[in-house]
């Protein structure tokens, strides 16, 4: 058996076993998950596993974390809406990793390259984006979040890189519609603090605000609305 597709699988499975609970009311909305632990043990999967499916299922909507209290049912229909909020989510989730790693080494060149044009570029689609949010409009904001992702590979001036990120990044956009449906005025506000502070940190020339703004966008992507609201409620 493939590796690969082995660890490809093994996500899906967890996803499948939690969906199969939960649309039968086994687990009725409200209910908390078991521990990752505990659900890794369940489903002979490492935690890494259970972690990418809880992803897969925040991003559905179907599950919501909230931070220091563990993961909760949110909603437990089905149909062919429902269908395809799995599949984008999935999608999203599988591209997690690899975007965290090439767009990493590519704010690290930026930050090394970038000429006073890619800089000029970086500020500008920041400023439309805080237009944005402004307006309201989050379905705007967040393509312009993807076109920022790839004025930031553009400006590491390596052809691998903007290859890579372009990639990924325009996979991410015919999905775009399943975060937005999630979105609120907090989520937006987080996230637009991460990309001002890695197009800040590169204008800076500051390699570690660089990795620590593209860390906390990926790491905490899935469950920016757990964060929003817990830092909201302090």
């Amino acid at each position: 058996m493939d590796p690969a597709a082995s660890r490809t699988r093994k996500p899906q499975l967890v996803v499948d076993g939690l969906l199969a609970r939960i649309r039968s009311g086994e687990w009725p909305v409200g209910t908390r998950l078991p521990s990752e632990r505990d659900l890794a043990a369940v489903f002979s999967v490492s935690r890494a596993g259970v972690r990418e499916a809880l992803q897969v299922l925040q991003l559905s909507g179907h599950v919501e974390t909230r931070g220091g209290d563990g993961s909760f049912v949110a909603r437990a229909s089905g149909g062919l809406d429902d269908d395809a909020g799995l599949v984008a989510g999935m999608s999203i989730s599988a591209a997690l990793e690899a975007r965290e790693a090439v767009e990493l080494s590519s704010a690290v060149l930026a930050i090394r390259r970038a000429t006073r044009s890619d800089l000029l570029k970086l500020q500008a689609v920041v400023a439309e984006m805080e237009e944005q949010l402004e307006r309201g409009d989050h379905k705007s904001y967040l393509l312009s979040t993807l076109d920022m992702h790839i004025l930031v590979a553009k400006a590491a001036h390596n052809a691998y890189l903007i290859r890579a990120v372009t990639e990924l990044t325009e996979r991410h956009r015919d999905d775009q519609w399943l975060v937005h449906a999630h979105y609120d005025p907090g989520i937006a506000a987080y996230s637009f603090e991460l990309h001002r502070d890695l197009v800040d940190a590169i204008v800076d020339k500051d390699v570690l605000k660089a990795i620590e703004a593209t860390t906390s966008h990926y790491e905490e992507y899935p469950v920016l609305t757990a964060r929003a609201r817990t830092e909201g409620d302090t």
